[in-house]
Formats: structure tokens, C-alpha cells, sequence
């Protein structure tokens, strides 16, 4: 409850700095205060099945930019949420990246920044740093916690995770947009005493990746862009040192379960003519190239890909394509190489200002080359789709009608999971909408599914109505919409949903909004299941 208190305060506050700002706008132009904050509360109810959310749920996000002397820009964040429930975690994170001129900016608190893709890029840290870019120069350091530790559950078998901390440093020269160059080094540990850690625990890790990333631009329709990378990995902390090689603590520490391996990239882009343009990538990931500064990085991979794209008649049909093949096994040190083919079609034509006609092709092949016959695995994937769609004018407003037809085939070429795998939809849908200049907008949608197995075929028909309107003078908006699911497996099944939404604007005071939806779920059968879900949330923002 003191928690919710102070969140509330908080938001008063920022409101009657903003007054104040407000009121002495003549005397205080050094220092202006900007941002917007959102709180929420959510209820859930159900009925016939265990609860798939919290009864309950209280959230609040504070987005704040604070500028002085129209130099120094300084961006607050603040999130709460009073979450409990299963894999949900409660979080109060806070982080402030001021950005002084337009040459440098600061972090501290939580925040992200990326350095380069095979370094550091999609992880959220705790610390503080620096990113400093006067002119064509780049220099850049951050240093903080990256994982928070978890201890093990033996009961659930949840793994533990170590703390890790890592720090992340660039330089380079050059325009972004035009040739450049950056070395980056990235170095993560994880802290072995951050856990109480037994004979089945996870070994903490140790990684140090160096690269070099460039992009060279040749005249005004030719670029070329890349990247080169080193990594040295401990998948053991704990293991023995190697002596014979000395290396500063700080930087890294070799011992005998350290790998060292490459990576690089090549990105050609050649653009002659605002019509037709050609892109040709590759890359190159060794099997024991590992960085711990993105998630989920793939290793052990070989890629090649093409990608032509053409524009016709005016830029009214635009043609895109895309073709490439991965190989694994880079090294010849698993049983199996497997290759992956992937294939990419789109054609968007706008006919007349009346009509246009959108057409997607994807195909996608996995194949596994293992020396015995009956292991081999031989997959392909493809799906096909065909979109008409048409707009005129009529019954006082504007009609937009979408029709699609889609095709998708798995086949499993694998003889123990083929009678499994092997499956064929086909599905048709139709969307009509009718816009009027009352604001009046009414929305119907049908869609029809049917999937073949070799054991089991499935039928779907959705069909949905919506309609939105906004009242006093569109400070009130409103929607309803109301949809059936009809679903034949084994058994039939029906799904009615119910849904209403509403917003009213205060202005410079904020919107207030508020939204509701039912979801009643049948089934018919020897174990039938009835169950009824009530969700609902009331939510405020306002823009400071």
C-alpha cells in the first residue's frame, strides 16, 4: 500500500513541477519538463477452469525528459507493478540517460544501448556509462550487471542463474550512414559466489569477444558493410588455469575449458536505380564462438542469402525475393550436417486507386544429411497466399473489402514422425468495413479454416461484428464488438467473445479508459469443459 502512495505522489509531483513550469514560462525557459505517465488496475474472474491471471494487478510507468538550457536532456523511467503470479515477476526499475548536446550521452540506472551484432545488443543492464560522438569520432564504455541470480528449484528443476556483470567498450571514426569503422571489446563474468551451488549446478561462465565492424560506401549506389569477431569462452570458471598464457585478470583468464573461435559477416547493397535494388549477405558463426551479450545468439552456421527487389509502373508494383541456404556442422565434429534452405516471394500491385492485388510466397527446407537412412530428416514448409482488396465509395462512408486466401503444406520426409508432422491448411477470410463521416465505423469479419492430418482434421469459423463511435465533440470514444468461434476436432466446441471499450479526453488532463471483455468457452463430448473468463482494466495517461 505505501508503494501505491508513493507512486501517486510521484505523478502529483511531476504534475505541480509542470504547473509551476507552466505559470512561470517567462521566468524559467533554462528548464523544461516533458514526459507522460500511465497507471492501470486490472481484474480477472473465472469460472469452470484454475485462474490464468491474478485476480488483481496494480501498474504504473513514469516517462520523464527534463531539459536544461535546451543542452542537457535528461530521460527518467520509472515501472511498477504489483504482479505475483506463476512466471510473472514484479519489477521497479529506474534509469536516466541524459543526452548533453547532441554529442554525448550518459546512463546510469537500467537501460539498453547496442554496440554491434556480434558483441553486445539486446540485453537490458544495470549500471552506468558513457557514449560520446563529436563529429565522425566515436567513444563508448558501459559497465554494469547484465543477470540478476537466481537460486535453483529442485522441485521444478528451474536452473540457477549466476549474477554476471559485464562491461562493453567502442571506438571508431567515420559516418554511420556513409564509411566508418568501430572496434568493440565486450567482457562478461559471472560471479561463482552469487549462488550456493552443489554438484548439479550450472559452471559459471566467462566470455571475452573483440571485433571490428566497417562500412565502406562506393560512390552514390554501391555499399559494403561488415563485421569480424573474436571470442575466447570458459564454460568453467572454476578450471584449472593455463599458465603458459598470461593475460591481465581484468581482461580475461584462460584455463582449460576456454574455446576460442570466430565469426564475421558481409553485407553487399547495390542500388543503381530507384527501381531495382540487390542485396547479398553472408556469415560465418564457428561452433565455438559464443557471446553473452545477446541472448540468443546461433552458433556453428554457415549462411549465404539474395535478396533482388524490383519497383514497376510508377512504384505501383512492388516485386520483393529472398533466397538463402545455412549449413551447420561447420567443423565435421557431429554425426549430421543439416541444411536449411529458405525462400521468400511478395508482390504488391495497386492496380487502380479502386483495387490492388498482394501475393506472398515462402518456402522454407530442412534437410539432414545423417549416415544412417533411417535418421535422416527431410522437411518442407510452404505457405502461399493471395490478397484482393478493394475500396469505393458508397451507403455514406467509405467500403474497404479484404478477401485472403491462404495455403500452408508441411511435409516430413522422416518415416518414424511422418504420420505426425505431415499436415495441409487451407484457409479463406473476409474483412468489410464501412467508415462514415459521423465517425460511425462498422466492421464484419468471417474466416474459415481447415486443417488435414493424417489422424486428425480440424475445422474452424470465426465470424465477429464491431462497430466504434465517438460522442461529445470525439472527447468520448467508444467500441463494441461481439465474435463466435466454432471449432470441430474430435468434438465440437464453441467460443463466444464479448468485448467494450471506452476512452474519454480530459485534454491536457490526460484520457481515462476503461475496457471489458467476457470470454465463454463450450464443449460438447465425453469430457466436455465449460468454463467463463471476465477481464477488465481502467487506465489513465496524461502527457506532461
Amino acid at each position: 500500500m505505501k508503494r501505491k502512495l508513493i507512486f501517486i505522489v510521484v505523478i502529483l509531483l511531476f504534475g505541480s513541477i509542470q504547473k509551476v513550469f507552466s505559470d512561470e514560462e517567462e521566468k524559467v525557459k533554462a528548464v523544461k519538463l516533458g514526459g507522460s505517465a500511465s497507471l492501470s488496475n486490472s481484474f480477472y474472474n473465472s469460472n469452470g477452469i484454475a485462474p490464468r491471471q491474478p485476480g488483481n494487478t496494480q501498474m504504473g510507468i513514469i516517462r520523464a525528459n527534463v531539459s536544461l538550457f535546451e543542452v542537457v536532456e535528461l530521460p527518467f523511467e520509472l515501472y511498477y507493478s504489483s504482479g505475483q503470479f506463476g512466471y510473472q515477476q514484479p519489477f521497479n526499475q529506474f534509469g536516466v540517460s541524459p543526452r548533453i548536446s547532441n554529442w554525448l550521452t550518459l546512463h546510469a540506472g537500467y537501460f539498453s544501448t547496442q554496440m554491434s551484432d556480434f558483441t553486445f545488443g539486446d540485453l537490458r543492464m544495470m549500471g552506468g556509462g558513457f557514449e560520446l560522438t563529436p563529429g565522425n569520432f566515436r567513444l563508448k564504455a558501459i559497465y554494469g550487471r547484465t543477470r540478476q541470480k537466481v537460486e535453483p528449484n529442485r522441485v521444478s528443476y528451474a536452473p540457477e542463474v549466476y549474477r554476471q556483470t559485464a562491461y562493453v567498450a567502442s571506438i571508431g571514426y567515420g559516418s554511420m550512414s556513409k564509411s566508418y569503422f568501430n572496434i568493440n571489446l565486450f567482457h562478461a563474468i559471472d560471479d561463482s559466489t552469487s549462488i550456493v551451488a552443489d554438484s548439479l549446478s550450472i559452471t559459471p561462465n566467462e566470455n571475452l569477444v573483440a571485433s571490428f565492424d566497417f562500412g565502406i560506401l562506393f560512390g552514390q549506389y554501391v555499399s559494403l558493410r561488415g563485421e569480424a569477431g573474436v571470442s575466447a569462452f570458459s564454460l568453467n570458471t572454476g578450471a584449472s588455469k593455463i599458465d603458459e598464457i598470461s593475460i591481465p585478470e581484468q581482461l580475461f583468464t584462460p584455463n582449460y575449458s576456454t574455446m576460442l573461435d570466430g565469426a564475421a559477416k558481409l553485407d553487399l547493397s547495390i542500388t543503381p536505380s530507384k527501381y531495382w535494388s540487390l542485396i547479398l549477405s553472408s556469415r560465418y558463426i564457428g561452433p565455438g564462438f559464443h557471446t553473452l551479450g545477446y541472448a540468443l545468439m546461433p552458433n556453428d552456421l554457415m549462411e549465404f542469402i539474395v535478396a533482388p527487389r524490383l519497383r514497376l509502373f510508377k512504384n505501383k508494383l512492388n516485386i520483393r525475393s529472398k533466397a538463402g541456404i545455412r549449413y551447420n556442422n561447420l567443423r565435421d565434429n557431429k554425426q549430421s550436417t543439416t541444411s536449411r534452405f529458405t525462400g521468400m516471394f511478395a508482390l504488391n500491385w495497386q492496380i487502380n486507386k479502386n483495387a490492388g492485388l498482394d501475393a506472398n510466397y515462402n518456402n522454407n527446407q530442412i534437410e539432414s544429411l545423417h549416415k544412417n537412412d533411417t535418421l535422416r530428416l527431410s522437411n518442407v514448409y510452404q505457405s502461399f497466399s493471395l490478397t484482393p482488396r478493394f475500396n469505393f465509395e458508397a451507403l455514406g462512408g467509405i467500403n474497404n473489402i479484404v478477401l485472403t486466401y491462404s495455403y500452408q503444406d508441411v511435409s516430413d520426409k522422416n518415416v518414424y514422425t511422418k504420420q505426425t508432422q505431415d499436415n495441409n491448411t487451407n484457409t479463406f477470410t473476409f474483412i468489410y468495413s464501412l467508415s462514415r463521416p459521423n465517425s460511425l465505423t462498422l466492421t464484419t469479419s468471417a474466416m474459415y479454416n481447415n486443417t488435414n492430418m493424417s489422424q486428425i482434421d480440424s475445422r474452424i469459423f470465426h465470424f465477429s461484428e464491431a462497430a466504434s463511435y465517438r460522442f461529445l465533440k470525439n472527447k468520448l470514444s467508444t467500441s463494441l464488438s461481439l465474435g463466435a468461434n466454432f471449432v470441430n476436432v474430435t468434438d465440437n466446441s464453441r467460443q463466444f467473445v464479448f468485448r467494450l471499450n471506452s476512452s474519454y479526453s480530459f485534454g491536457k488532463l490526460g484520457t481515462l479508459g476503461f475496457f471489458v471483455t467476457n470470454n465463454s468457452f463450450r464443449e460438447a463430448g465425453t469430457i466436455a469443459r465449460n468454463y467463463n473468463e471476465l477481464y477488465g482494466s481502467i487506465q489513465y495517461n496524461v502527457s506532461f
